[in-house]
């Protein structure tokens, strides 16, 4: 199917791979139903057939699959394509330069031994570990250096106890694929646990829950295939009770730990406790102390050229965004979806965080804005697949089952098989009959002030009243 809803295991290896946009999510690796990539200096290579070339799977040029393609973070749809489906039928939320959302405020959890550890305000692992204390979830997916790590390298973990989601706290600056840890969770059989990630770890997640199942209907495939393949499109993302994303602009290469911060600057890594990014690379040390890199030369000489290719800041796909700009010792959250704002309510209800609205923290919302934008503005036009194009669609799951229902009908295919496949595919989920009908693509974001001309300078909206979503769902107005 020659469309932008069908992407092969050729597009993603030349779009994507070889194009250099592949951000080393790995999440095509961990979906992949036939074993024909593994993840190899991160990025997916072809290891099936080692006299085929490096874009062949003999899977998607046979029965058909695609599943991994499918997940691709940097193949429509991309972030501002899913917003029809992913916030559609919320149409009390609102929506800013930085993304859909019903709530914004500042907080910081009360818990002292967490925030000593904490990026900013400690908020995602205070949150994560009332969760997994509340029964909520039954582990969560981060990033940590372990024991087994080399120092300021963390891998992804699946943290099942408070003391490994409190051990987890902080950052460290260089790219962990936390969405390859859902294989652990799978063998686990963990049935809801937290996925914490950066932008490009997030928007697979959403891609593998809202795509239609339907693209796995092929001539050629037999039942038990489109069964199997099911189970790696939906499978993983089914075990995720919600996600948790990170603010982010890059991360860096393993240069800057390696060569600039040990061998230049003298820091043995064993002496580093953790990091931070406020105009500058702060360097935290076990004995006391704060080391420091501008912000200029870090990116300069050290960021991850993919980062440039991604166009979104504030992890506009997770149900709860956060992260530590422009505040001090505190974290902004964003509450995107029904689901975050039900857990946030109970967490908050706690008394164990402190909050307050995002208009009492105006630099804050200043520099989200900013950020956010100039990051949107950011990717290179690339590949119509590679969905930095402009002009391109909404994602349609009703369109994506109609061009299935379209190209399956030309096959000689049997009407009772073909319905067998398609309950295979579904597996008692609901087809697509309509579309949602919301939030609609290409309309200005609302208050959102007009461009200016060349030179003069974009005046930023102000930050929304409580009342309006700039407040935590626990506030009420003063008494007063």
């Amino acid at each position: 199917m020659d469309s932008l809803y069908h992407h092969s295991f050729k597009d993603m290896m030349n779009d994507v791979v070889a194009a250099g946009s592949c951000c080393e999510c790995g999440t095509c690796v961990l979906v992949c139903p036939h074993n024909v990539i593994e993840y190899i200096d991160g990025k997916p290579q072809q290891t099936a057939k080692a006299s085929a070339p490096f874009d062949y799977c003999g899977i998607s040029e046979g029965v058909g699959c695609d599943v991994c393609a499918t997940a691709c973070p940097r193949l429509w749809p991309r972030e501002g394509h899913l917003k029809q489906m992913v916030f559609g039928d919320q149409p009390e939320g609102y929506e800013g330069i930085f993304g859909n959302y019903r709530h914004i405020f500042v907080a910081r959890t009360k818990h002292e031994d967490v925030l000593e550890r904490a990026q900013d305000g400690g908020v995602v692992t205070a949150l994560l570990a009332w969760a997994r204390e509340a029964g909520h979830i039954d582990g969560a997916v981060v990033s940590a250096v372990g024991e087994d790590d080399a120092p300021c390298f963390p891998t992804p973990k699946v943290a099942t106890t408070v003391a490994e989601i409190k051990a987890s706290a902080a950052s460290w600056y260089t790219y962990c694929p936390n969405d390859l840890a859902l294989e652990e969770v799978k063998k686990k059989d963990l049935k809801q646990v937290a996925f914490v990630g950066v932008p490009c770890q997030i928007t697979p997640l959403r891609k593998l829950e809202y795509i239609d199942p339907s693209i796995l209907m092929a001539a050629k495939k037999k039942p038990q295939i489109v069964a199997r393949q099911r189970g790696f499109l939906k499978g993983y993302v089914e075990r995720v009770s919600f996600s948790v994303g990170l603010f982010c602009t890059e991360v860096f290469r393993p240069e800057l730990m390696t060569e600039r911060i040990e061998k230049q600057m003298g820091i043995p890594l064993t002496e580093v406790s953790k990091f931070n990014v406020k105009g500058e690379v702060l360097i935290y040390k076990k004995s006391g102390g704060i080391e420091t890199i501008p912000l200029e030369e870090a990116m300069h000489e050290y960021q991850r050229p993919e980062c440039l290719h991604c166009g979104d800041f504030s992890a506009e796909m997770a149900d709860i965004a956060c992260g530590g700009v422009g505040t001090d010792r505190a974290t902004i959250v964003v509450l995107r979806t029904q689901k975050a704002v039900d857990i946030w309510r109970e967490f908050e209800n706690t008394g164990t965080v402190e909050v307050w609205p995002i208009a009492e923290n105006k630099k804050a919302w200043n520099i989200l804005q900013r950020l956010a934008r100039r990051q949107r503005e950011r990717p290179p036009v690339g590949p119509v697949r590679g969905a930095s194009a402009p002009g391109l669609p909404q994602y349609s799951p009703k369109i994506e089952a109609d061009l299935s229902a379209a190209a399956i009908a030309l096959t000689p295919k049997a009407a009772a098989e073909i319905e067998t496949c398609l309950e295979a595919a579904y597996l008692g989920a609901a087809r697509p009959m309509d579309d949602v009908v919301g939030y609609i693509a290409g309309q200005p974001i609302p208050g959102e002030p007009p461009a200016l001309s060349e030179g003069e300078k974009r005046k930023l909206p102000p930050p929304p009243k409580p009342e309006e979503g700039g407040a935590s769902p626990c506030w009420r107005p003063s008494a007063g």
